[in-house]
């Protein structure tokens, strides 16, 4: 199993009996919502799609699997994502097998996808991993596995004197607590990793998402062996040293 990180997405290459390409958080439609809180921005829609396509083509996957939040509406499908959501789907259709794990954003994406493109919201296992977009309670059938999961839109935030001085898009590595699970005993250990958002406009510093956990998988984290990595699979730091980092302290 080899596991190949791609910045120019945020995405993730996984190979091993089969080639997945991994993508969450893509969020189409989340300009026509800002548009309701007085931030107007033209869709980037189009390119986000040809961003993706471009991954598609170079990393030539036999599943393209999005991992929830693939829509920004919620509840109900705006006019961008009635437009947009077609030709993404179509696009992808053209290269791979299509598959889609919904997330909390995705009410209402079953009218655009076949029935067999739906993956349980739940989690489900492919080639040896477990795959859920990561806003519930994985399935006890994920327990033991190493758990790909979106949905926290994690991002590395550095600080000098002036401000921000570095903000990246980031992957926490971490191993999660038994509790999670309602199956006991479990044999082997179970981890985590949380990817990155692809769309350009998602991103919340690791160090609120674990002060104050808001998932039942980021509150099962184990914070003191976690890792964060930057987009290219680069080491970044420990995760208990980016949550005790002040940058009033520091400055």
């Amino acid at each position: 199993m080899n596991i190949e990180y791609l910045p120019s997405g945020p995405a993730l290459q996984i190979t091993g009996e089969m080639r997945i390409l991994v993508i969450a958080d893509i969020h189409m439609g989340i300009e026509s919502d800002l548009r309701l809180h007085g931030i107007h921005l033209q869709s980037r829609g189009p390119e986000r799609i040809a961003r993706l396509l471009t991954i598609v083509k170079d990393a030539a996957p036999d599943i393209v699997l999005l991992l929830g939040d693939v829509k920004h509406r919620v509840p109900g499908t705006s006019w961008q994502e009635l437009r947009e959501l077609p030709s993404l789907f179509s696009s992808i259709r053209n290269k791979a097998i299509l598959k889609v794990t919904p997330g909390n954003h995705d009410t209402g994406i079953e009218e655009f996808l076949h029935s067999d493109e739906i993956l349980p919201k739940e989690g489900s296992i492919l080639d040896g991993l477990g795959f859920f977009h990561g806003h519930m309670k994985p399935d006890p059938s994920l327990a033991g596995h190493l758990i790909i999961a979106g949905h926290h839109h994690p991002a590395l935030q550095l600080f000098d004197e002036v401000g921000v001085a570095l903000r990246s898009p980031c992957y926490i590595l971490a191993e999660l607590k038994n509790e999670l699970f309602e199956v006991h005993p479990i044999e082997k250990k179970t981890r985590t990793l949380l990817i990155p958002a692809f769309n350009e406009f998602s991103g919340y510093g690791v160090e609120k998402t674990f002060r104050a956990p808001f998932s039942p998988i980021s509150r099962a984290l184990v914070t003191d062996t976690a890792e964060c990595l930057l987009a290219d699979g680069t080491y970044a730091s420990d995760l208990l040293s980016l949550m005790r980092y002040d940058p009033k302290i520091s400055s």
